[in-house]
């Protein structure tokens, strides 16, 4: 591998267990490592010369140019751009085919940051729940009465679960469209979706060549009556059978979507009649599942933010190894007399609740002294921490 290569994270996760693990991931693999970001990066500890400000509103074109010009006078090539949220996926998109570079297609980041586009891209194939569409409260109103209660408002142009709303008989349709000003674009876009009953999951994965590689397939385990996570867990504790149906489910989905090169999410529900998506992106997820708990499950064997670099940079896909413990995350609420700074803006902020990250020692629940770390059960792999905090096995 050559050592005068560069790597361009576009944006990076705000915790710092994960972006350090983001920088470090190119770092350890000989690239120079360059940021840019609409936010401050003054505590990420990079030289001057390889951090820089944009926006979204600036062309693909101007950040490409700009960052091939500050590679060069460093004396490096780029050799991937890298995208860790969805605001910044279409403008990567643009950016690593401006370069000449691998990674998703325009037309696939377009289509995953529109969860309209996808849920037509995913309809042949079955995997959607029943939905409509909609951009005024009368189409809203129309869509709760032809597809009936319980239901899920989501914003068109967004992700994490901001915006997602349970609909119920109480909820007033003019208060949900005040919603979409939390939309990435500036659209009154929005769907409604049939609330699916079933276990919560998410598959990370790479994409290169036509080859699709599954990572990983976590648990993920929600508040009561909420639509937040609280809990998750590598590896599932799906039966082979539904994990495979989990596995198959999510290359259809990807493909669908038209990825064809870099990494992915796919969050589903498996229902009573199997796998239902609810939706695709065109990055690997957060919540520490590819930065520490996949690692931490395969004893280090699986690296997928190493692996996601080695995809773009060299079209080398990795081979998954075998899981041999279980590890998780779980989130904590901060009282609001805490003196605990926030992992997020306050509850009552919108589309955010206040949480931390802690340790799960042992797999049972129990928050250990790292308030903010993933932790794994270094005994039987197959006891996992259920959300109300007791041990259930598989």
């Amino acid at each position: 591998m050559s050592s005068d290569r560069s790597v361009l994270h576009l944006g990076l996760r705000r915790s710092p267990l994960e972006w350090r693990s983001e920088i470090d991931a190119a770092a350890e693999l000989g690239h120079a490592v360059y940021v840019y970001s609409d936010s401050g990066l003054g505590h990420i500890g990079l030289p001057d010369d390889r951090v820089a400000a944009f926006t979204r509103a600036e062309s693909a074109e101007d950040v490409a140019a700009r960052a091939l010009r500050q590679a060069r006078d460093g004396g490096y090539e780029p050799a991937a751009v890298l995208c860790w949220g969805d605001r910044y996926v279409d403008v990567a998109a643009r950016v690593a085919e401006t370069l000449g570079l691998r990674g998703p297609s325009v037309v696939a980041a377009a289509v995953c940051l529109d969860k309209s586009a996808q849920r037509r891209a995913l309809e042949p194939h079955g995997l959607n729940p029943r939905w409509r569409s909609g951009t005024t409260a009368d189409e809203l109103k129309a869509a709760v009465g032809e597809l009936g209660l319980p239901l899920i408002f989501k914003l068109a142009h967004s992700s994490g679960g901001r915006g997602s709303v349970v609909i119920d008989a109480d909820t007033e349709p003019d208060e949900l469209m005040k919603l979409t000003s939390l939309n990435y674009e500036d659209s009154a876009a929005f769907l409604v979706e049939e609330l699916v009953e079933g276990s919560e999951h998410s598959v990370s994965g790479l994409v290169h060549g036509g080859e699709v590689v599954i990572l990983a397939v976590s648990d993920k385990y929600l508040a009561p009556g909420e639509l937040r996570t609280t809990t998750t867990v590598v590896p599932s504790a799906l039966t082979p059978e539904r994990l495979a149906r989990v596995h198959e489910a999510a290359e259809r989905a990807v493909r669908a979507v038209g990825i064809e090169s870099g990494g992915f999410h796919v969050d589903l529900r498996y229902s009573s009649e199997g796998p239902v998506v609810l939706e695709v992106g065109a990055r690997l997820g957060g919540d520490l599942i590819n930065s520490h708990l996949v690692p931490l499950a395969t004893d280090g064997a699986t690296q997928p933010y190493r692996s996601l670099v080695e995809t773009l940079a060299d079209g080398e896909l990795p081979c998954p190894a075998p899981f041999v413990t279980t590890a998780a995350m779980h989130l904590l609420p901060v009282p609001a007399d805490s003196d605990l700074p926030a992992a997020v803006p306050p509850r009552g902020s919108p589309g955010r609740t206040d949480r931390r990250r802690v340790a799960l020692p042992g797999g049972r629940g129990r928050g250990g002294r790292d308030r903010t770390g993933p932790g794994r059960d270094p005994g039987d792999p197959r006891r996992t921490p259920a959300a109300d905090g007791t041990v259930t096995g598989r």
